[in-house]
């Protein structure tokens, strides 16, 4: 039988150490928190910014986390389509 909870607070730490300044726990149950990304400037000078929230399912990683994009700066409409295509790809890829 799998320990969901261990297998989520085992990737909790694993994220926490690859995004120590970045990181954000908004709740432990269900698991949630924000990853803050941040570009190098764009072609027009701006940075790029973005807050990617996901949320661990019960079940998860069998069943996939929810995911959203929160705050955004300067990113443009497409942007944000190939960012929720990455992010299904990915998703679909690492189930289990």
């Amino acid at each position: 039988m799998t320990d969901y909870a261990e297998e989520q607070r085992n990737e909790l730490e694993a994220i926490e150490s690859i995004y120590p300044d970045s990181y954000t726990v908004l709740s432990e149950k269900p698991i949630s928190f924000t990853i803050n990304v941040t570009s190098d400037a764009a072609e027009n000078g701006e940075t790029v910014e973005a807050t990617l929230k996901f949320t661990y399912v019960e079940k998860y990683p069998d069943e996939p986390p929810l995911w959203e994009i929160h705050d955004q700066e300067n990113l443009e409409d497409s942007d944000m389509g190939e960012i929720f295509t990455l992010l299904q790809q990915q998703r679909s890829r690492n189930r289990g």
